[in-house]
């Protein structure tokens, strides 16, 4: 299975959050912007290389859930 990471941001800084994480060679796989979430494949990133981007909030690698 493929690791995700959900990156909260401030509000207003979705674009140039996104902008360094592209710099940094993450693959964007979603963005919801109503919400300021954006969601990665971190690949080779490590969460500390998140977390010290200007307006990222946190970052929390996804869990599957089953019921």
């Amino acid at each position: 299975m493929e690791k995700k990471w959900l990156i909260s941001v401030e509000e207003g800084t979705l674009d140039k959050v996104s902008e360094n994480l592209r710099k940094k060679e993450a693959t964007i796989l979603q963005v919801l912007d109503a919400i300021g979430i954006i969601i990665i494949d971190p690949e080779k990133l490590k969460m500390k290389d998140i977390k010290d981007i200007d307006g990222v909030l946190s970052v929390e690698e996804e869990r599957d859930n089953s019921i």
